[in-house]
Formats: structure tokens, C-alpha cells, sequence
């Protein structure tokens, strides 16, 4: 499958038109002054021909580029402001607030330095302030959301989120910054439908090193992991278009790993995540490092509904079982029932009635017998 060209950007004949003309007016002035510093001194001063040349050359050059170039780069920053949460943009703007204060008071004092220092130390200063002061408000947006009173008006806005919640284990708390996804669980899909379901009162949170693994899996030769990719990529743009779901993309990363799991494990150990995942390996590795895991498919087990005995169904007999006279079926679930007397109704729809179920490794499976023993 061949891949995607890019299209040049479709602007407004208006808009255009008037790039254009502010590219040919900025061309030619910039393009005559270039022309008469590069002019030679043997030269005489009324011979315009270098100006000319240049102020024709580069007034033509961007009178063709510019509204790509400009429209392109404004498209580009529109694009990654939009991928920016509004704790960011609020952390970015006091950052650059901060920096730029600080880079105030130091100015004066070193514009007193002998040149070339009294010159050039000001502004390298100012950028490498506004520069760390952006890193380290980023990087503690969370502490700084909590100091501005952010989260406590998200907490009055939503649901609350309870202290601790109650299992058959005993009580165990809850993330205090959310829950982190992996591929496997995007992929599978039915994270959708569980967060709008309103159970999941807390941040969905995709870390930008998984969004890349999904998008060099969408993006594979593989026509099976590129479909798995691109699903993956729809179910994060319906979890953030969904009204009652919070998420989040954010920038934690673990240098010291580099491979996905090994980083999300050890994120949601620094930052008390929890992870919600389809993968059992993932699954053990966290627990044996004592970071609280969902698997979603043991989710979906547990919200099965219970077959009891005596129950009536109706079962479609796929193959033969173990036993001899045998019939097996499975349920939407995938639970298996086993139904006596039924290999020779293999393909059929029988109803039956389930005498007992039973618990393995492998999941649930039911027992049952023939009511009829005709086909429905």
C-alpha cells in the first residue's frame, strides 16, 4: 500500500494574495541593501545593477514562497499547540513570565561587563533562562496545578474520586494521578466503552512513548499491525472526543529504559499511576514491583454474567468434545459448554439446560444436557 502524499497547503486566494505582495515588498528591500553591500567598491555608486539583480532575485523567490512557508510553519504550531493540555499552555506562560523577570534583573548588571560579553551575555542569559524555567515548570505541571488550586476545582467539577476503594483483598488505594494505558489495552478497544461508562473517575493518561509505539505499529508493512495500529489511533481520537472522559498526553519518559513496559512500570512507581493493560506479561512484571494493575480481559471475566444451574439456553454446537457422544458450544462471552449426548448434532442450534460449571485456568466452561433432542 503506497503511502500517503503530502498535499501543499489549500490557502485563501485573499490571504494569498496578500502574502505574496508582503513577500515581493520584503524581497526587494532586502534584496537591494544585500545588493549594495555586495557590490564592488571599484564600482561606481550609480551603477545599480547588483541591487537590482538582488532585489528582482530574492522579491521573485519570496513572492513565490511565501504563503507556503508562512502558512506551512503557522499550520505546524497550530498542530502542537493543539496537542498542548491548558496546564501546559498556563505552565509555558508563567515559565516564560518567571524567566523573563529574572533575566530582567540580571541585564543590567551584566551589560556592565567589558564588551564583547556587555553585549551578548544579556540575551544568551535570557534564553537560557526562559529555557529552564519552561523545563522545570513542565516537568512539575502537576505540583503546580495543585499550588494554583487547579485540582481542587477540578475536584468540585466531577465526580469525586474515592480515598480508597474495597476489594476482596481489603482495601487498597487508589492512583493519585490516574491510570496509565498501554498499547495493548488502546488496541483492544474496549477502554471506550468502560470510560464512558463514568466507572473509571480518574485521568486516562497516554505517555507520548506509547502513542509512538502505536504509531510505528500503524505505520508497519505488516497489513495485520498497521490495521491494529490505526484502530488504536481511532479509539484514543473517540477517547478524547468523548464528553465524559478525561485524558491526558503527556510527556513522561524514562531514560533510563528503553524499552515501553519497563518504562511504564517504572513511571507509575515514581508517579503512583496505576496501569491498565491487556498484557499479562506487563501484568506480572508490575506486580512483582509492586505497581497496582487492571487487566482488562480478567475485567471482562469478572463482568460476565453467571451461568447457574438450571438455566435454559439455546446453543450452537460447534465441534465434538473430549468424551465420547460430546458436543461443545461456546457462549458470546466465550464461555464453553460442554453438552452431553450433542456430537451428533455438530452445526445445529439445541437448547439446553446447564447442570454445573466449573472454574479452571483457563476461564470459565459449563456442563449441560439436551432438553430436545431435535434441532430448534
Amino acid at each position: 500500500m503506497p503511502e500517503p502524499q503530502l498535499r501543499e497547503p489549500k490557502l485563501n486566494p485573499i490571504l494569498s494574495r496578500v502574502l505574496r505582495y508582503t513577500g515581493l515588498v520584503v524581497g526587494i528591500a532586502g534584496g537591494w541593501e544585500l545588493g549594495s553591500y555586495l557590490q564592488p567598491n571599484d564600482v561606481s555608486s550609480d551603477f545599480k545593477g547588483y541591487p537590482l539583480f538582488f532585489a528582482a532575485g530574492l522579491g521573485a523567490l519570496l513572492f513565490l514562497i511565501t504563503p507556503y512557508f508562512t502558512v506551512g510553519f503557522f499550520k505546524w504550531l497550530h498542530r502542537e499547540i493543539r496537542r498542548l493540555s491548558a496546564i501546559d499552555l498556563i505552565a509555558i506562560a508563567v515559565a516564560f513570565l518567571v524567566g523573563g523577570i529574572v533575566s530582567a534583573l540580571l541585564a543590567w548588571p551584566m551589560s556592565l561587563l567589558p564588551d564583547p560579553y556587555g553585549s551578548i551575555l544579556p540575551a544568551v542569559a535570557a534564553i537560557v533562562i526562559c529555557s529552564l524555567s519552561v523545563l522545570a515548570m513542565t516537568s512539575n505541571k502537576r505540583e503546580f496545578q495543585t499550588l494554583i488550586g487547579l485540582n481542587r476545582s477540578q475536584r468540585q467539577s466531577s465526580p469525586p474520586i474515592p480515598a480508597e476503594i474495597t476489594t476482596q483483598n481489603g482495601a487498597i488505594a487508589a492512583p493519585r494521578h490516574g491510570i496509565l494505558l498501554d498499547t495493548s489495552v488502546i488496541i483492544d478497544g474496549r477502554i471506550v466503552d468502560l470510560a464512558q461508562t463514568g466507572i473509571l473517575m480518574v485521568e486516562l493518561v497516554v505517555p507520548h512513548f506509547v502513542l509512538r509505539e502505536l504509531q510505528l505499529v500503524a505505520d508497519s508493512p505488516d497489513p495485520s499491525r498497521r490495521d491494529r495500529g490505526k484502530r488504536g489511533l481511532e479509539v484514543l481520537e473517540r477517547l478524547r472526543q468523548a464528553p465524559d472522559v478525561r485524558l491526558e498526553i503527556n510527556e513522561l519518559d524514562s531514560s533510563e529504559d528503553s524499552d515501553v513496559d519497563a518504562k511504564l512500570v517504572r513511571i507509575a512507581r515514581r508517579h503512583d499511576y496505576w496501569i491498565l493493560t491487556g498484557d499479562s506479561n506487563l501484568e506480572r512484571v508490575a506486580e512483582l514491583q509492586e505497581v497496582r494493575v487492571i487487566n482488562i480481559h480478567q475485567l471482562a471475566h469478572v463482568l460476565r454474567p453467571p451461568l447457574v444451574p438450571g438455566e435454559l439456553m439455546t446453543l450452537k454446537i460447534v465441534q465434538p468434545g473430549r468424551e465420547f457422544g460430546q458436543g461443545v458450544g461456546f457462549l458470546s462471552d466465550g464461555t464453553m459448554v460442554v453438552v452431553e449426548a450433542g456430537k451428533s448434532l455438530v452445526g445445529q442450534d439445541v437448547k439446553v439446560v446447564v447442570t454445573r460449571t466449573l472454574q479452571t485456568g483457563a476461564g470459565r466452561m459449563a456442563f449441560a444436557q439436551l432438553v430436545e433432542a431435535e434441532p430448534i
